[in-house]
């Protein structure tokens, strides 16, 4: 081999050399590109967990206690908009009848005697007792009268109050005996007046006493321990123990009652409305979860009920025998009364709360969805007032058009809506209540919500960041027996101070088999048809007619 091949084989090998190590560093270079790309790939693996756990955690944060209204500037906007698209997806006549809704119905005008948003309003003071104070000039005065003529009078009226006071009614039972006709005392022959059929026997207190204190804690959520320091502001303290056992007797005298209501509302409503919240019971070393459940019947009762499991055999229990039409949520528990006949109403409140929360997340088709049920909203609350044959034709002219319109944006919007979002299960919920959503259509006696019931729910919840919690079952059994009582007494138009004071007089004397006719709905009609021992037993002599003590209070004895 000569020189020149062996250089020509040196450089080679030098060149295969070279080439070795450039592929060993492009090796490095791709391992070290291999486990940056891991590294990328992994931290986006955990940035794309962290979206959705996010997502997640913001689907199901719950919102904050507050309206849930949109700015009015915003779904007009949206509105609007349908309205220019209304060929292609929305009935045009419907919008623009939902559109010229002003809200101005029987139901939303505002009070006179209310407080205005924009101003004050002067409080009434028509059918308020009167006390005239009548001022003399100083200088007529002084030389009384002589010299001057009475020629005119500036009339100025003010609101007074004067504090409630506690007072004894001392009942005094005349006893006698018949004498001989010597004079002598007859031996067994003695006899004493019965107390009076106004008393509640064996109690210390009277009704005008026992009332207020169960309306105060059921319609005002007092607990007893401020109204005990409120009546010694008054001048006599009342240990809450004390109240307990009032509250416990009267409790006896109308369960009764409260038992009639809620099976007439079971027997003859066509639609009863419902909903539950929790209702916590003090135990050994911390709290039982009991739950209330409120039952308002379109025959005019309301009703609560408390059961120890938020359960469907709770709630069968409860509604056992009904077969008429339940307005609810969407909870599972329900599902066992439908398989017993019983015909689903969906609330569109409840629907419309999950799109609101979708606004978040997802606003543009969030604000679509709201500004399609406020439409709906509109035209139910136009026919509101309606008789019931011109409500149903109202709403189906011109609600369902939108209804259907909505049902093709839901379908068109599944497409775009993120996964697990809010948004999303918005849309879920639409598509599984929808049958139920859509029964307010085709017929007037139902509503469209269960605001009603939602509302009456929450006293109960007001109650609760008051007390806490309730000391014994038994005393949740009381609460909802009164509560029972007051919420219809709203319903029914009369004072709950003086309906529960008058029917705890008469409760006692009353049939025990018709013990509904002295329920909220019927009291009016079973007071007038009272005869006139009755009348004294709700009206007592010591009281004037109208069955509220005098200003001054009765002329009694001191104690």
């Amino acid at each position: 081999m000569g020189i020149g091949a062996c250089i020509d084989c040196l450089r080679g090998k030098q060149a295969l050399d070279l080439a070795r190590a450039e592929g060993d560093r492009l090796k490095a270079e791709l391992r070290k590109a291999q486990e940056q790309l891991a590294e990328v790939v992994k931290l986006n693996e955990l940035q794309k967990a962290e979206i959705q756990r996010l997502k997640l955690t913001l689907h199901q944060r719950p919102e904050p206690n507050e309206p849930e209204r949109v700015p009015k500037n915003v779904l007009q906007m949206v509105f609007e908009q349908l309205l220019t698209d209304a060929g292609k997806a929305v009935d045009k006549k419907a919008l623009e009848e939902a559109a010229n809704d002003d809200g101005a119905t029987p139901e939303t005008k505002p009070d006179e005697n209310k407080r205005s948003r924009r101003g004050k309003t002067r409080p009434s003071l028509k059918g308020l007792p009167v006390v005239e104070v009548r001022e003399t000039p100083p200088e007529v005065k002084a030389c009384g009268g002589e010299g001057w003529q009475l020629v005119d009078e500036e009339v100025s009226e003010r609101l007074a109050y004067q504090r409630a006071q506690f007072y004894t009614v001392r009942v005094i039972r005349e006893k006698w005996v018949k004498l001989s006709p010597k004079g002598l005392w007859l031996p067994n022959h003695f006899v004493t007046a019965p107390y009076p059929d106004w008393m509640l026997p064996r109690l210390l207190a009277d009704p005008s006493v026992v009332a207020p204190i169960i309306v105060n804690k059921c319609n005002f959520m007092l607990p007893w321990h401020r109204q005990e320091q409120m009546f010694g502001l008054q001048g006599h303290a009342i240990a809450r123990s004390t109240m307990s056992d009032w509250t416990e007797a009267a409790y006896k005298l109308v369960a009764p009652i409260v038992v009639a209501m809620h099976q007439e509302g079971i027997d003859e409503s066509y639609c009863i409305a419902t909903d539950a919240t929790g209702a916590p019971v003090r135990i050994s070393g911390g709290q039982a979860h009991w739950h209330v459940f409120v039952f308002i019947s379109d025959v005019g009762h309301i009703t609560f009920k408390a059961g120890r499991r938020h359960s469907r055999e709770t709630i069968r229990k409860m509604l056992e025998g009904f077969e008429g039409h339940l307005l609810s949520d969407a909870s599972s528990i329900y599902n066992i009364l439908y398989t017993l006949g019983v015909v689903a109403v969906a609330c569109w409140a409840h629907a419309r709360r999950y799109f609101w929360k979708a606004r978040l997340t997802e606003p543009t088709l969030a604000h679509e969805a709201l500004a399609l049920i406020k439409a709906i909203f509109a035209i139910v609350r136009k026919a509101k007032s309606m008789p019931l044959e011109q409500r149903t034709a109202y709403r189906q002219e011109y609600a369902t058009p939108i209804v259907e319109a909505l049902d093709a944006w839901v379908v068109e919007a599944k497409t775009k809506a993120d996964k697990g979002g809010r948004l999303q299960s918005a849309l879920t919920y639409y598509t599984n209540q929808r049958e139920a959503l859509g029964r307010f259509l085709t017929d007037g006696r139902l509503e469209a919500d269960n605001n009603g019931s939602e509302r009456q729910a929450r006293q109960i919840v007001k109650g609760r960041d008051n007390w806490q919690h309730f000391e014994t079952p038994n005393g949740l059994e009381w609460y909802t027996t009164f509560l029972s009582l007051t919420s219809s007494c709203k319903l029914a138009g009369i004072n709950p101070y003086e309906y529960l004071e008058q029917v705890l007089r008469l409760a006692r004397h009353w049939p025990k088999g018709d013990m509904l006719a002295l329920s909220p709905k019927y009291w009016k009609e079973t007071v007038a048809g009272l005869d006139p021992r009755q009348r004294q037993i709700i009206e007592p002599p010591w009281l004037p007619g109208d069955g509220r003590a005098a200003r001054d209070g009765p002329k009694v004895g001191a104690a």
